[in-house]
């Protein structure tokens, strides 16, 4: 059993502009400053405050003047859930429909953190410790598993923000596959252009130029796991020819669209 999942413990974001990948993440928050977009949703960042999210999510965590904050990352992979998945313990199936976002309760938090921390040295080099690491990770996907199982309510509360810019992010939503200037949503929504990259900026933590751009990718995901040509795919959701596509995808996926569509069919 090869290793095929992560762990991170870090202060300063690796992707500032944009972040959406094709496997699993847990987001640990080990500080009372930041917000986190996920959803189209923002929520304040506090120390406990777990997000749960599912390949292509998009999602962006962002603080004031580029503060630090201290949280733990882990990604791993759907082949993964599905392996540790039983009849009775369907675990795929509990983290595909868990809550975005829950703020954990100090004695579920310091068991998490107490196993995090066994976990996030590279095994010695030495026969089985490999497997043994690999087998506690599994044991820390089953604990958390068994907590989504458990809950019952929410208490975490996303942040209000101006309502034009769920509006802005509606308007992009139908309209990702043509042309979006910042002069059209100006006088769309009758806002000057500096204002409406500003309240868009401080709610999702994106440049809207940067959030079409990565919510394009996100649909021509959507559309290679359907079978779809990557020519026809870029044309599609947007893009105005196939190499820039392709540069977009290989920025944001990591590899290439036709590598990424080879992987979905095999």
């Amino acid at each position: 059993m090869e290793e095929n999942y992560q762990i991170l413990k870090y202060t300063q974001d690796k992707h500032p502009e944009s972040h959406i990948h094709d496997f699993y993440e847990i987001f640990i928050s080990l500080t009372n400053d930041g917000k986190f977009f996920v959803g189209e949703k923002a929520f304040d960042l506090s120390y406990g405050t777990v997000f749960f999210l599912n390949p292509f999510e998009i999602h962006h965590c962002f603080c004031h003047e580029n503060k630090e904050y201290d949280r733990y990352v882990i990604h791993f992979t759907r082949e993964q859930l599905s392996r540790l998945s039983t009849r009775q313990s369907n675990i795929l199936k509990t983290f595909n429909s868990a809550p975005q976002v829950l703020q954990m309760p100090s004695e579920t938090l310091a068991n998490m953190l107490y196993q995090l921390s066994g976990l996030i040295k590279k095994p010695l080099p030495t026969f089985g410790s490999d497997v043994e690491r690999n087998l506690k990770f599994e044991t820390f996907l089953l604990y958390v598993a068994c907590v989504l199982d458990s809950v019952s309510e929410n208490p975490v509360i996303c942040l209000t923000r101006e309502t034009r810019v769920d509006d802005i992010l509606a308007y992009i939503h139908k309209h990702y596959a043509e042309e979006i200037k910042l002069d059209d949503l100006s006088r769309q929504f009758y806002i000057s252009k500096s204002r409406i990259s500003q309240i868009f900026k401080s709610s999702t933590g994106f440049s809207i130029g940067n959030y079409i751009i990565i919510y394009r990718i996100k649909r021509a995901c959507e559309l290679l796991q359907d079978g779809e040509s990557v020519q026809n795919t870029g044309r599609l959701v947007g893009f105005k020819n196939n190499t820039h596509f392709i540069r977009m995808f290989k920025q944001h996926i990591g590899c290439s669209p036709g590598r990424f569509s080879r992987n979905e069919e095999g």
